[in-house]
């Protein structure tokens, strides 16, 4: 019995309880399989590293490696695009309580993986003849096979496995799946060479501002994605964030809500809205850079339209700069800009070095008017995860207090309200032909309680435009 304890049970233990951890326990919302073969694979590993430092370098590497993958995903990324996004961090901005946060945690992950691998290497280096090290190895390449068919056969059990995907959304649901797969699948995403633009498939159902803008003739055009801005699903808490663009219908304005369905994070919303593609086209365009392209943009220059983009954070980000040079801009200002030259503070709702949105707002509505005819886009980020962000009291309701299932998603909620608020107040004082305001997608929160409280499908679109 010992020897089953020792041999067996301790292992199946630490892996199971890995794999919770790396799962949040399943008290968060995270795209992961709950089980990932190749942890199955560590005892039999262990057998052939000769010391404890190894093992744990192997360890910290699968468990770093499974990390990236969940984060990627959360943030609807493939690994290695997401891996590219790492530098971007040290032109980010963080507290010093997430730096101590980070280091506690680092030590303490760094501990459990000493307790572990001091467990299972206890019971490989216990083994010191030649004879009983190949039984032993043997043993654990035994495990190994018969616990990947026991695991997989639940996966065929459930529909599955390899052979046949359940599939809920666009997401792929097995029990069970390998690591190394995924990382096999992004690396062919993100090695892959993409096609001219043109031959990227139109978005599958069509892009709001194709729908209300491309035959649009107005003087002043303005369209806002709006960052992580989710469809509510509870109708009446949609429309109380609302409530002050609504309020516009008895001011001079004609006001349509209507909603778009998503795929993947800002950089495929871009591609949706401005291109009327699917994200492939973002891709294409950083990595082609071409001088042309047929976009929103290029036909409202050819109109006589003054196009601008304006953000109010870095144009580092996604080499945000790049693409929205390619689409041929007439004038592209971002956090330097308004930091730097008009001065602006900076804003602290989350890791992105950027200035208010409202400061951006303001600046795009007044400055469409410095042009016979402006077409004008603008990207947000204030809104963006991990949120940080006070209650606004003055703006909510009681009804939505309770609504919003956590501080955070509250504290979000009451940043795009106030966002709204600006833009109504700008609207009445300039009133600008046509705006549209889009989200790129919902915000990606960790708790399920959080992401149920949005739809998983669509995104929020409304359309204000001046009665003549």
């Amino acid at each position: 019995m010992k020897a089953i304890t020792k041999n067996i049970i301790y292992p199946v233990s630490m892996i199971v309880l890995i794999n919770m951890i790396m799962h949040g326990f399943f008290l968060i919302a995270i795209e992961r399989p709950i089980f990932y073969y190749e942890y199955l694979a560590l005892p039999f590993i262990f057998t052939l590293l000769p010391n404890n430092k190894l093992r744990w370098i192997a360890l910290a590497l699968t468990l770093l490696g499974d990390a990236i993958v969940s984060l990627a995903r959360f943030y609807f990324f493939d690994s290695f695009n997401y891996i590219t996004k790492i530098p971007s961090l040290f032109f980010s901005h963080f507290s010093f309580s997430f730096w101590i946060i980070l280091i506690l945690g680092v030590l303490l992950f760094s501990y459990l993986l000493y307790a572990i691998v001091k467990g299972w290497g206890h019971i490989v280096n216990e083994v010191t003849d030649k004879a009983d090290r190949k039984k032993c190895k043997l043993f654990y390449l035994k495990f190994l096979f018969i616990c990947f068919i026991i695991i997989y056969s639940i996966d065929i059990k459930t529909g599955n496995s390899f052979f046949n995907f359940k599939t809920i959304g666009n997401n792929h649901t097995n029990f069970s799946q390998s690591l190394l797969a995924q990382y096999y699948n992004d690396a062919k995403i993100f090695s892959k060479r993409y096609s001219p633009v043109n031959e990227i498939q139109d978005y599958h159902n069509g892009s709001i501002t194709y729908k209300y803008l491309i035959a649009d003739s107005s003087h002043h055009q303005l369209l806002i994605v709006l960052e992580s801005w989710g469809y509510i699903n509870d109708a009446t808490i949609r429309n109380s964030q609302l409530q002050d663009l609504l309020q516009l219908k008895n001011k001079g304005y004609q006001v349509i809500m209507d909603s778009s369905t998503f795929q993947g994070g800002t950089s495929q919303a871009e591609a949706r809205e401005l291109l009327n593609k699917t994200g492939e086209a973002y891709y294409s365009i950083i990595q082609n850079l071409p001088n042309k392209v047929n976009s929103i943009i290029d036909l409202k220059n050819k109109e006589g339209y003054y196009s601008t983009a304006l953000q109010s954070f870095s144009g580092f980000h996604s080499s945000g700069y790049l693409f929205r040079k390619s689409l041929g801009f007439s004038s592209i200002k971002e956090l330097s800009f308004f930091k730097d030259s008009l001065h602006h503070p900076l804003n602290y709702n989350n890791h992105y070095e950027a200035v208010n949105d409202e400061v951006v707002f303001d600046y795009g509505i007044q400055n469409a008017f410095s042009h016979p005819k402006s077409f004008t886009y603008l990207l947000t980020i204030n809104t963006h995860l991990p949120f940080n962000g006070a209650i606004n009291n003055k703006i909510t309701n009681e009804a939505e207090i309770k609504a919003l299932p956590t501080k955070e998603s509250l504290g979000q909620y009451c940043r795009l309200k106030e966002q709204f608020k600006a833009i109504a107040l700008l609207l009445e004082k300039y009133p600008i032909d046509k705006l549209v305001i889009v989200g790129d997608h919902p915000a990606p929160f960790v708790n399920t309680n959080e992401r149920d409280f949005y739809s998983k499908k669509w995104v929020p679109a409304i359309i204000i435009k001046k009665v003549l």
